[in-house]
């Protein structure tokens, strides 16, 4: 995950998970991929919080499980 901060990479476990959209069709299901972090990660450069459990996101990119 690119921390938009100071530009730096760093590595973020996470478990995937599909979140269901509510749609107005009934035969229709839409499923948003979110990642949940697995602990609290700090930036590698700076020092500070990028992400911490509990918290979803989609935008978790290159992702090391």
């Amino acid at each position: 995950m690119k921390y938009p901060n100071c530009g730096h990479w760093n590595r973020v476990q996470a478990n995937k998970i599909f979140i269901e959209q509510p749609y107005p069709e009934p035969k229709v299901k839409v499923l948003i991929p979110m990642y949940e972090p697995l602990e609290v990660v700090e930036c590698t450069k700076c020092g500070k919080v990028i992400v911490e459990p509990k918290e979803k996101t989609q935008n978790i990119k290159n992702l090391n499980k």
